[in-house]
């Protein structure tokens, strides 16, 4: 017959009908086992209804103990995981970084010839830069079709039927070198080129849980950086504005070692003038060209190779086994003592080279002036496609 224990679960006994006594000990043996394994098994299942709403009372009690040293799981989306942490490892570790890009400067472009004038100059499409669109990342190009600068451009407009007015971040050594080109393409047009530098600062908010605030207003703008979203947002200021958000305050080194573990060149340093390649300096993928705009200074070779698809060196990011002072252009030797391409510059073990692809899974080395070698491996950027 079927009976009930103290905690209302079923279990197993014993028959009532008579057992031969020969047998009766290895009977009792099993039926205990029996019992044992159906009262496992009614509790895995969720048959015992008592038994279930006991241990679940009993596991709230424990959890409700345990919020003061524990913290629900918080979702991170820039590492895509969930990190199990406390509240003040999530205001300590992963607030957003805001850092003061003092080696970026800016130039305006303003006129009603602006658009026009830059379509010619740039390898982006700069009709896509409007109202509603505020930033676009670009390069200008020598007629060899290498890179001469790389430039975030930013549209001022206030209202869709104002002038065009268009801020060209970039390396604060060329300042003077792009105003000095941008006035010998000008011509006949009606534009009025610039140096802003004094009047407005440019900033990196580096990404932390929160996402940081997009915005238009008098004082600047902010926006996501066009290139990646996982650099966060890009900032420009007027002069004199305090940026005002929950954030902490981060360093250049913060800002470069971030850039250069995503893999991602700017300025002189990484993008040498006159001795790059858009398309090996990923400019495809960093949403910084179009092959659908028409014709522009240095077109030709940018789009012959991006349609043979023949690219064999690409911009990677390297880790350098110890930190050092290796000069940029400097060779890059693979593991067989080939070519293996140019190293370019570096923030402590975390740098950026101009890697072979077919070398790109090997040690690679280079050396310092002193003869030393320094080892590195270069690793493929999870955004790429």
């Amino acid at each position: 017959s079927n009976l009930r224990n103290q905690n209302g679960c079923a279990r197993v006994g014993k028959r009532s009908s008579a057992v031969p006594s020969s047998v009766s000990g290895k009977l009792e043996d099993i039926l205990k086992d029996t019992a044992v394994q159906a009262y496992t098994m009614a509790g895995r299942l969720g048959l015992c209804v008592r038994h279930s709403q006991k241990l679940l009372t009993n596991f709230r009690h424990l959890q409700a103990s345990s919020r003061d040293t524990l913290q629900s799981p918080i979702f991170h989306p820039h590492l895509g995981r969930t990190l199990c942490t406390t509240k003040a490892d999530t205001q300590d570790d992963i607030k957003t970084k805001c850092v003061r890009l003092e080696e970026r400067s800016l130039v305006q472009v303003a006129g009603s010839d602006t658009i026009p004038f830059l379509q010619g100059l740039v390898t982006n499409d700069v009709t896509c830069l409007n109202f509603e669109n505020r930033v676009m990342y670009t390069m200008m190009l020598n007629v060899q079709g290498r890179v001469l600068y790389d430039l975030l451009m930013y549209n001022l407009q206030r209202t869709p039927d104002s002038p065009p007015c268009l801020l060209l971040e970039c390396d604060h050594s060329v300042v003077t070198q792009l105003i000095k080109l941008l006035k010998m393409y000008k011509i006949r047009k009606k534009v009025d080129v610039s140096s802003v530098t004094d009047e407005y600062t440019v900033w990196a908010l580096l990404p932390g849980t929160t996402d940081p605030p997009a915005f238009v207003s008098d004082s600047g703008i902010s926006v996501t950086d066009p290139r990646l979203p996982t650099l966060g947002n890009r900032v420009v200021l007027k002069s004199g504005t305090n940026l005002v958000f929950d954030c902490v305050e981060g360093t250049p080194e913060d800002y470069h070692t971030h850039r250069y573990k995503l893999g991602v060149g700017e300025g002189v340093n990484d993008l040498p003038p006159g001795n790059s390649l858009p398309l090996e300096s990923n400019i495809a993928y960093l949403n910084g060209v179009s092959f659908n705009k028409g014709c522009y200074i240095g077109q030709e070779l940018t789009a012959r190779s991006h349609h043979t698809g023949v690219i064999r060196k690409r911009l990677m990011p390297v880790t350098l086994e110890r930190p050092s002072s290796l000069e940029a252009g400097s060779a890059l030797t693979s593991e067989k003592g080939k070519n293996a391409g140019k190293f370019r510059h570096a923030q402590g073990v975390h740098g950026i080279a101009l890697v072979r692809l077919a070398h790109s899974h090997e040690r690679l080395t280079a050396k310092v002036d002193s003869g030393e070698e320094v080892g590195m491996k270069a690793e493929t950027p999870q955004w790429w496609p």
